[in-house]
């Protein structure tokens, strides 16, 4: 498993699963255009302050998206700064597929139509530059494809197979520079 970075938390998406953002990728979706009514520097300590009070005082390396911007309008409050949560909604979609159904989808050519077809999918995902795309399911595909019921060496080769080549196509895409990958 990927280790978390210390300056992100997991946030919790609408339709399901959990996205990586940094405080301050958090700070600016909802605070958004008024950014410019605060100095930047406050806002980076405000950030700081938040995801440390969920890590550290919490022990909690996951929140909702309303759970953050509530803790964030509290300590900008404190500051003296008008700040109301209205609505908390994310901007752009989360794109999500499905590892296990494309190895499914594999024909008589197994390895080989796989890898095509999770070609195709990240591309048709990346299609309308989301802020993220997910796949999910690595491990049971992975198992899947090399005709295993119990994680072996050979699992482990096929899944950094799976994670490198996502990744080298991912660089290669254009919308990939605003867009997180997310493989589970």
């Amino acid at each position: 498993m990927i280790q978390l970075r210390e300056d992100c938390l997991l946030v919790e998406q609408p339709g399901g699963g959990y996205l990586p953002w940094t405080a301050d990728q958090l700070t600016l979706e909802f605070i958004g255009g008024a950014a410019d009514l605060v100095d930047d520097e406050v806002l980076r300590h405000v950030a700081a302050g938040v995801l440390h009070y969920f890590r550290e005082e919490l022990g909690r390396t996951t929140v909702t998206v309303g759970e953050f911007a509530q803790a964030l309008a509290r300590v900008l409050n404190g500051l003296g700064f008008t700040a109301e949560v209205t609505e908390v909604k994310l901007s752009d979609p989360v794109r999500v597929a499905d590892l296990r159904k494309l190895a499914c989808g594999s024909g008589k050519l197994g390895e080989l139509e796989f890898f095509q077809r999770l070609r195709e999918t990240l591309r048709e995902q990346l299609a309308d530059s989301p802020k993220a795309v997910e796949f999910r399911g690595l491990r049971s595909c992975v198992k899947q494809l090399a005709g295993r019921k119990h994680w072996c060496p050979t699992c482990d080769r096929m899944e950094a197979w799976i994670v490198e080549s996502l990744r080298r196509w991912f660089e290669l895409e254009p919308a990939s520079a605003h867009t997180a990958l997310v493989v589970r």
